[in-house]
């Protein structure tokens, strides 16, 4: 993980839902890589009772590291639909009769 001086990483527990997300905690983490490792590990076996996941963010600050986390989700689920839209384009066979898009699968 790479960071500038002033910042430094942050666990950031809750649930996503695409670009939605529902932060329960936001705890800085520890700097050395090994016990921030086992803290994850920690926090994501807690989170994942709640159906909920941990992310480690770089910030200056606990609402930055938040802020960050809200506009990763925004940029990762808009990147997941335009990567499916352009598989649904690539893969939307057309029947000759109809011109209707169908597909069987035996």
């Amino acid at each position: 993980m790479v960071s500038s001086p002033q910042q430094r990483p942050f666990c950031v527990v809750g649930r996503w839902s695409g670009a939605d997300i529902e932060v329960w905690a936001v705890q800085e983490a520890l700097r050395d890589d090994g016990e921030r490792s086992e803290m994850r590990e920690e926090y994501c076996l807690e989170a994942e009772e709640a159906f909920g996941s941990v992310e480690v963010v770089c910030a200056a600050s606990a609402g930055e590291a938040e802020m960050n986390a809200r506009v990763e989700a925004v940029q990762t689920a808009a990147r997941i639909r335009r990567d499916l839209t352009s598989i649904g384009r690539k893969a939307s066979p057309r029947n000759r009769r109809s011109g209707m898009g169908s597909t069987y699968y035996y």
